[in-house]
């Protein structure tokens, strides 16, 4: 065969490619009715749709009563007082992120007492404090106080109660700390709630070193 040939017999299947590939596809359509007991039904053929029914036929298409169907779905979520699944999926995701961020804060204020109990006020200092409280007191200066206080945590067991954290944001939380003080010329332990603003700085969840010092 001839290139001429060739070019002859290609073209008119070629045209006929091109029109199956820029032509849509047109969508399947079906039948739809409902029965006396409130079913819905659906036929592609209408020859086998009960007489009784044919009356009341709808023409239809999948992808319409597919969108309709979803429209549904989410009508009766909003009706029941639920939200859409990507919304529920968004809360589920915030919630669980809210949940991981208490239990850090939680975990950074036992540090915190656990080196506020054993006298370790610089590393205190120097890996909880928040840059607002280094800025106003610095590093010997807040040592200093921390020694001469006459108000010390009490035994492991007893230097913390409980502890509630409510989540404000992504970097600040509010810690609610039960805590057991022992006077360091010797008494009986006495417990206060304390309430400690922590902000997240440097990937590690900060404490007030001001509100440390102002206990009494």
């Amino acid at each position: 065969m001839t290139i001429w040939k060739w070019k002859r017999s290609w073209a008119p299947m070629a045209v006929l490619i091109l029109f199956l590939l820029n032509t849509p596809c047109r969508a399947k359509e079906i039948y739809k009715w409902v029965d006396e007991k409130g079913t819905v039904h659906f036929s592609e053929d209408e020859s086998s749709v009960p007489e009784k029914y044919r009356g009341q036929l709808e023409k239809t298409t999948v992808s319409e009563e597919s969108k309709s169907s979803k429209e549904e779905r989410m009508k009766a979520r909003k009706q029941d007082g639920q939200p859409p699944k990507d919304q529920q999926a968004v809360k589920e995701k915030e919630r669980i992120n809210r949940k991981k961020i208490a239990g850090d804060v939680t975990e950074s204020v036992k540090t915190v007492l656990s080196l506020w109990k054993e006298g370790r006020y610089g590393l205190l200092y120097d890996e909880y404090g928040d840059q607002k409280s280094r800025i106003s007191v610095n590093r010997e200066k807040f040592e200093q106080r921390m020694t001469e206080r006459g108000l010390k945590l009490a035994s492991s067991w007893e230097t913390i109660r409980d502890i509630k954290v409510e989540v404000k944001s992504a970097t600040l939380a509010y810690a609610t700390v039960k805590m057991g003080y022992k006077p360091a010329k010797g008494g009986n332990t006495k417990f206060r709630t304390e309430t400690y603003r922590l902000s997240f700085e440097n990937g590690v969840w900060k404490i007030s070193l001001t509100k440390i010092l102002s206990a009494k």
